[in-house]
């Protein structure tokens, strides 16, 4: 038996700028879990059993190709019969922004090396966790496979920093499930196309995003509630004019903010996926949670206390 868990991530501020060489800010969501277990098997085979799909891993459909090319490139790596099962169980709804497929290829990963008991150097987790990333995404940033196998949150360059950091802020994420699956892919080539069109408008914008990620990074440090929930308000006007948003994110935005948020935002990819709503207390986070119920599919709450 071998054993692999990770956990999901949202992106803080940041998203779609990072594409361009701006800063984003992620943020580990340590208790939404993904957890794979390998075991061996009499049949010289590989199978998955996961909650999409059970069976054959030649067999599996199109959108577990990046797990099954993973799984398959492991097998071939490690000193393993290709005889063995994967169950993969997990808390994160896929296509929603929380990093669903990077913590599946980092606790298969983790679970295959475990199997075959040998170490994990960091550096290899992240290489395979991206190898699946860029079959699925086309070219991530990188940001995800970094924040699902790290305990702090990120403050992220691409191709420049990485650098983790801690937070120990008293409020909480109300991370908001819209219940439409998001299409990271089609709103960044959206976004570039954009920007193609009418670059003195778009690339404004993405700088803004950038200094917000600053500011962000610097409200973080001072404690300053009033000031980040400003930043989140001011980040999702700008998504919402980059059309990353649309009127059912809107709808909720503006739910959860008259429920008390001190400001809500997309987190991801947009077009659907999540939001997050900041509150001051677990009392106004669980009104924020009662106020969107009825327009969302499910919702968490993440204290940004002692993360570090």
């Amino acid at each position: 038996m071998g054993i692999g868990k990770t956990h999901g991530k949202v992106f803080l501020v940041g998203e779609h700028a990072v594409v361009y060489g701006q800063p984003a800010i992620t943020i580990p969501l340590l208790d939404i879990t993904t957890v794979a277990q390998v075991a061996s098997q009499a049949t010289n085979t590989i199978t998955l059993d996961s909650n999409y799909y059970q069976g054959p891993l030649n067999n599996c459909p199109a959108d577990l190709k990046g797990i099954a090319a993973l799984i398959e490139l492991l097998s071939k790596d490690l000193p393993i019969a290709p005889a063995f099962k994967v169950k993969i169980t997990s808390d994160l709804p896929i296509e929603r922004g929380m990093g669903s497929s990077a913590a599946t290829g980092a606790a298969i990963t983790k679970a295959l090396f475990n199997y075959a008991q040998i170490q994990l150097p960091y550096a290899d987790l992240i290489h395979y966790t991206n190898f699946s990333e860029k079959i699925i995404h086309g070219t991530p940033s990188g940001v995800d496979a970094i924040t699902v196998n790290s305990e702090q949150p990120i403050y992220f360059i691409k191709n420049q920093l990485t650098q983790p950091f801690s937070v120990n802020l008293p409020a909480y994420l109300v991370i908001i499930d819209s219940g439409i699956k998001g299409n990271t892919g089609a709103a960044v080539h959206d976004l570039r196309v954009l920007k193609q069109q009418y670059p003195q408008k778009v690339n404004p914008q993405l700088e803004k995003l950038g200094l917000l990620t600053q500011q962000t990074r610097q409200a973080l440090t001072n404690q300053d509630l009033q000031q980040l929930g400003q930043i989140f308000r001011q980040a999702q006007t700008i998504l919402q004019e980059l059309k990353i948003s649309n009127q059912q994110l809107d709808d909720l935005v503006s739910l959860a903010n008259q429920a008390g948020s001190l400001g809500t935002k997309i987190t991801g990819g947009g077009r659907g996926g999540c939001l997050i709503a900041l509150a001051a207390t677990k009392k106004h986070a669980q009104n924020i949670t009662q106020a969107v119920k009825d327009q969302s599919q499910q919702t968490w709450i993440q204290s940004l206390a002692d993360l570090r």
